[in-house]
């Protein structure tokens, strides 16, 4: 793995418990800022591609790498390292129900020691980026569907982490929203930082510096 891909996925085989297989043969790469979106259908293993790479589940055989490192169980100091650079949104990634908005967004933050000064003015940013100020104290079950989607974006971006895994991002959104977050994702995707979107519907615009890939039969194409 060269230092400008911080994905790797070598011949990754994977089946459930119950003998079904979800990867044959599954190779990817990621560079550095450059991202990618992997559209399937359910039940194609867009979840598990995630799990994989966060170390939640391991492949039966083959590789995965991120930023380097080969993600192995029982390596749990590793993993963590891994996961810290690395912001999420959406199916695995949803927010913890005891943390208020702002405890949430600023979360990435407390995990990398980051200064307190810097905490507030990062939390003030996003707060006013994503219009939601009102909502600061807020926990998660008082949320709409909107916020909590809003609030997400905000956590995968407070601390920059070089990779953002965001998982059906633009799923049962209104109009407005669909469009407001599809700008910011192309905000993102310019920035420098990679995502890698999974979803299992087309985007209705492409996003630019993204490569598009099929999920189907436990293979890209």
């Amino acid at each position: 793995m060269s230092d400008k891909t911080i994905v790797e996925l070598t011949n990754v085989y994977l089946k459930t418990d119950r003998g079904h297989e979800v990867f044959k043969d599954l190779n990817f790469k990621l560079l550095s800022g450059e991202s990618a979106i992997i559209y399937g259908a359910a039940g194609s293993g867009k979840s598990s591609l995630i799990e994989l790479l966060i170390g939640k589940k391991f492949s039966d055989s083959g590789s995965v790498e991120l930023f380097g490192s080969m993600l192995k169980p029982r390596q749990k100091k590793l993993i963590k390292s891994v996961r810290r650079k690395i912001g999420g949104v959406g199916g695995l990634f949803s927010l913890v129900p005891t943390y208020t908005v702002a405890e949430s967004i600023t979360f990435p933050l407390v995990l990398s020691a980051e200064r307190k000064k810097v905490q507030k003015e990062r939390l003030m940013k996003m707060l006013t980026e994503f219009s939601l100020l009102k909502q600061a104290s807020v926990y998660p079950e008082k949320l709409t569907r909107v916020e909590n989607t809003l609030v997400q974006f905000a956590r995968a971006n407070v601390a920059h982490q070089p990779l953002i895994l965001i998982d059906e991002p633009l799923a049962g959104l209104d109009q407005k929203t669909y469009e407001r977050i599809y700008e910011y994702m192309v905000k993102l995707a310019v920035s420098g930082l990679s995502l890698l979107i999974v979803s299992s519907e087309e985007l209705k615009n492409k996003l630019p510096n993204t490569s598009s890939y099929r999920l189907v039969n436990g293979v890209l194409a």
